[in-house]
Formats: C-alpha cells, sequence, structure tokens
C-alpha cells in the first residue's frame, strides 16, 4: 500500500510540472506548447482538419494531397528536401487519418541546426508544388495497396464493417479510395483541396522540446504566416445510431474468421467518456487480463486474443469488439461475446475488478506523458479536438472517481443489444 501511494503521489507531481501553454496566432492557428528540457530536441505537429472525412465523393483525395506534401517545392526537389534534412539529423513525416492530416519534424534545439530545419520544414509546408510525376507514382502505390488490401481478411472486414456503422457518413469510405476514385483524381483537385483546407484557421500546431516559450511563439507564427488565414473546415455531422440489429457474413477463402461486434461510439466530449473508457478497459481493453479475454480465450479457448475499442472522432466513432476463430467455432464465439457485452450493461461490475482497472490506467498513465512523442500526441489530441486545458492534469482523478453503478450506467445507455452490427469474414461453412 505504502509503495502505491508513493507511485500516485509520483505520477500527480509529474503530471503537476507537465505545463501546457495555449495560445492563437495572428493568422487563426491554434497553438499549444510545453517545454520538456534534458533533450536538446523541438517537435513540431502540424495537424489540419485536412483527412479523408473531407474528400467529398473523391475518396483518396485527402490521402494524395498529404502524401505529396514534401515530394516538391517551388525551389526544391523531392532529392534536395531529403538531402537537406538528412545531413541536418532532422525527420519529417505526413500521415493521413480520418480526422486528422498530419505534418511533423523532430529536429535538435541548436541554433543552426534549428533554424535551417525550420526554414525547410517552412518551405515544404507552405510552398508546395503539386507536380504530375509524384501523383502517377502515388497513384501506382495506391492501387497496390488497394489490391492487397481485398486479399486480407481483416482490412475487408475493417472496411465492411465502417461501411456498416457510418452509412453514408463521410467517415465510411477507407482513407486510400478505390480505383476508380484515385484514377479520377487530377493535378488541379489537389491544388483546390490544399488551398481549402491547409490554412491557418484550419490548423492546430503542437510543439514539444526543449526552447522557451518565446521561441516557441515565434516558430508558431513564422509557420502560420506562410499559410494562407483560410477557414476553419465546418463539422462533419455526427452519426445516426443503428435502428436494428445486422447480422453480415462474407465469405472469404480463410482458415479463420474474423467477428466484429459493435455499434456507433463517441467522441472526446460525450459526457460518459470516462466512465466508457474505464469500462472498456475492464471489459475489453487491457489485453489477457480484460472480462472478454479471460472468458473467450482462457476458459473456451476460441481466440487467441479478443479486445474491444472505442474510436473517439470529432464525429461520435464506433465501438467495437473485434477477434478471429476458427471458422467451425464462430457461432459459439457470437453467443459468448453477446452475452458478456450484455451483463456488462446490466450487471454492475466487481469492486476487485473496478480497482484493478483503476490502477493500470492510473499506473500506466505516467508513461504516457513521459515522452515526448506521447506528449505531442497529446497535445495535439487537446488542441484538434478542443477539449480543456486541464485535461491530462484532471484525467487521473477523474477515473478515479468512477463508480462501478457509473459504468454500468454508461453503457447501458450508449450499447444497445438489439441495434448491434455483428459482422463476419471467413470461409462459409
Amino acid at each position: 500500500m505504502k509503495l502505491f501511494i508513493l507511485l500516485m503521489s509520483l505520477i500527480g507531481s509529474a503530471q503537476a510540472q507537465l505545463e501546457i501553454s495555449q495560445w492563437q496566432t495572428p493568422e487563426g492557428a491554434k497553438v499549444l506548447f510545453t517545454q520538456a528540457q534534458g533533450l536538446p530536441m523541438l517537435d513540431v505537429q502540424l495537424n489540419f482538419d485536412a483527412a479523408s472525412s473531407r474528400d467529398g465523393e473523391q475518396f483518396g483525395l485527402a490521402t494524395l494531397t498529404n502524401t505529396l506534401i514534401g515530394t516538391a517545392t517551388k525551389t526544391l526537389s523531392e532529392e534536395q528536401i531529403i538531402n537537406q534534412f538528412e545531413s541536418l539529423g532532422s525527420e519529417f513525416s505526413t500521415t493521413s487519418l480520418k480526422d486528422m492530416a498530419i505534418i511533423s519534424m523532430r529536429s535538435l534545439t541548436r541554433d543552426s541546426i534549428l533554424g535551417q530545419s525550420l526554414s525547410i520544414f517552412k518551405e515544404v509546408v507552405t510552398n508546395v508544388d503539386f507536380q504530375q510525376i509524384y501523383l502517377s507514382r502515388e497513384k501506382r502505390q495506391i492501387y497496390q495497396s488497394i489490391e492487397a488490401s481485398k486479399q486480407n481478411p481483416a482490412s475487408v472486414a475493417n472496411l465492411k464493417f465502417d461501411q456498416l456503422v457510418f452509412g453514408d457518413h463521410a467517415y465510411s469510405h477507407a482513407k486510400i479510395g478505390t480505383k476508380d476514385t484515385i484514377n479520377a483524381i487530377q493535378l488541379n483537385d489537389l491544388k483546390q483541396f490544399y488551398r481549402q483546407y491547409y490554412v491557418a484557421k484550419n490548423l492546430t500546431i503542437a510543439l514539444v522540446g526543449d526552447i522557451s516559450k518565446a521561441q516557441a511563439q515565434q516558430i508558431a507564427r513564422q509557420i502560420s504566416h506562410g499559410l494562407n488565414i483560410g477557414k476553419k473546415a465546418q463539422a462533419n455531422p455526427m452519426i445516426s445510431p443503428l435502428k436494428q440489429t445486422q447480422e453480415v457474413h462474407v465469405n472469404f477463402p480463410s482458415e479463420q474468421t474474423h467477428l466484429l461486434i459493435g455499434q456507433t461510439g463517441i467522441n472526446r466530449v460525450h459526457p460518459d467518456y470516462y466512465a466508457l473508457y474505464l469500462g472498456n478497459h475492464i471489459l475489453g481493453g487491457s489485453g489477457l487480463s480484460s472480462i472478454l479475454s479471460e472468458q473467450v480465450r482462457e476458459q473456451r479457448g476460441l481466440a487467441y486474443s479478443v479486445v474491444s475499442y472505442f474510436t473517439k472522432m470529432k464525429s461520435n466513432g464506433l465501438f467495437l469488439i473485434k477477434l478471429q476463430t476458427k471458422n467451425s467455432q464462430t457461432q459459439q464465439a457470437k453467443q459468448v461475446v453477446l452475452k458478456m457485452l450484455e451483463k456488462f450493461t446490466k450487471t454492475p461490475i466487481d469492486a476487485q475488478l473496478l480497482q484493478d482497472g483503476k490502477d493500470n490506467i492510473i499506473g500506466g498513465f505516467s508513461l504516457e506523458t513521459s515522452s515526448n512523442a506521447n506528449i505531442l500526441t497529446y497535445l495535439s489530441i487537446i488542441g484538434f479536438y478542443e477539449l480543456p486545458g486541464d485535461y491530462l492534469s484532471g484525467f487521473t482523478q477523474k477515473i478515479n472517481a468512477i463508480s462501478a453503478a457509473d459504468v454500468q450506467a454508461a453503457f447501458y445507455r450508449l450499447i444497445k443489444i438489439d441495434r448491434l452490427i455483428v459482422l463476419s469474414v471467413g470461409r462459409t461453412i
């Protein structure tokens, strides 16, 4: 007990020392900064509301646009960009998700290195030159990815589940698009998408590193000043709840069946967020110690692993339980999962399970905020999803305050046993 109290006090101390400064640049970009002394490094992450949910009917447009940032500028070729970053020991990357398009850089904070790295970074982000040679290359790679995904039962299952849960919402399609939509995208489409969404008012900047707040302010202004001011993207609509259970089977020549069970979920500002977070950790989010793992894997040997999670998006995402099992055991696995899920929504969990779940989350939370990369991710999430400034400092206290009745009530309000998607992808028996 003394060791646990000491651990909790150290966690609280670490969190108290994690100071987050927030401001807005004159151009309208939101900025979050945490000074992290010790390592002479700076991490910068630009988060644009310019991901696949902004594709419209041109599925894959956001991914293509994001991928081509860094291939050429008005003054630098792709080879020059790569060589200049490498010569400075700096790292550059881009990533496109469903909500967020990301451009990142890591650099040493030595004045001569950081100044040059930021200069190249700004050039790459704000002076993009979309060229046909790179668009054609990326299209060929995407075609290969699309074909590969058709041969992968997990990819088939994930895409089909998204389509069933999200329907005609902007989250439903694959972020890499389809062959037809990719083929139809032209260079001018990328230029227009960039002009509309890669603008200061549609940007959240996260900075973590061994620099002062004054330096951070200067860097953020340097980046946002190079962008058009533009407009913030309008919010996507919320996803409509499912009206009835849908059981869907996709025949696939595989030795195992991928079983996915779930429904519409929550966003990060949902009133039951913390109760659902804790409850899911206990139900299926904590690996081998979870209830589902105990019932499905340990007691019945129906799957090597089973996991549950919420995808927490700007619109309400989804709730999903996922496992793989022998084709012949699909029905049994489905019945066990549905039974355990229904029980979880109707019965308060055991006091010891609740405490174990809290201890596990709280004990691990300090590790999640112990590296610059993880802090950068949290700053990006706080800023992009418009979470309160005390999200990190108050997280463990809010988790600790949740009761078993809170968890049960939250799951009962959200999870509708008679309105689930039950998807199986595997060989028909």
